[in-house]
């Protein structure tokens, strides 16, 4: 496949067909890891975009759970550790709450933007600052997060398909993280999408998986 040559700029053509394979690549080797339950390409509105879902946990690795962040060609991915037995005695109590995480292509920035939200059947998280900070940021990028800063400011807004609240990353900065992540070897639609996701989403709790990093 050729690489997206608007880089780091993507056209509509090819974030749908980045969309469509990384789905794909996910349905194929999603048990090959415990990180995302569901990656799926939706139309709303004729408006193609991935959603991509995981539960609510309470920032493992500062909190000693089973995963850890490391590093690896502009990616942030994450690493399955070995659970102990007190955690999986005690399941953290948002377990049955899910992040939802919406990519939608911008059509003024021409870059993916990122939309998100906590489902939870008990209603325990309303898309406020509070719970912004509380489950969805870690301590690490809380000082990036509260301003404009290398990865844009996050916010509460309207949803642009659903019309609901939720939380986004604004744009502003994405070409600069975009080019400041990305090595020398060429892209395609796919390996793009993974480069905006490890860096972009990491800060909100949306990490690569390893598994997908990987193939």
């Amino acid at each position: 496949m050729a690489e997206s040559t608007a880089f780091p700029l993507i056209s509509k053509s090819d974030f749908e067909d980045a969309c469509t394979e990384l789905s794909a690549l996910f349905a194929k080797h999603s048990t090959l890891q415990q990180e995302w339950l569901s990656v799926e390409v939706e139309t709303r509105n004729g408006i193609k975009f991935l959603k991509i879902a995981k539960p609510l946990r309470e920032f493992e690795s500062a909190q000693g759970g089973d995963h850890v962040l490391r590093r690896g060609n502009g990616l942030e991915m994450e690493e399955e550790v070995e659970e102990d037995e007190e955690a999986l005695a005690n399941p953290p109590s948002g377990q049955n709450a899910v992040i939802e995480y919406d990519i939608i292509l911008s059509p003024s920035y021409q870059v993916p933007v990122l939309y998100f939200n906590i489902k939870d059947p008990l209603f325990r998280y309303p898309p406020t600052m509070k719970t912004l900070y509380q489950h969805l940021v870690s301590p690490y990028f809380k000082p990036q997060a509260e301003r404009v800063s290398v990865i844009g400011g996050i916010t509460v807004t309207d949803h642009p398909l659903t019309n609901t609240p939720v939380f986004f990353i604004h744009p502003c900065q994405t070409v600069a993280v975009l080019e400041a992540s990305r090595g020398i070897q060429e892209l395609i639609p796919r390996e793009y999408l993974m480069l905006w996701i490890g860096a972009l989403g990491g800060c909100v709790g949306l990490h690569l998986p390893i598994a997908l990093a990987e193939k």
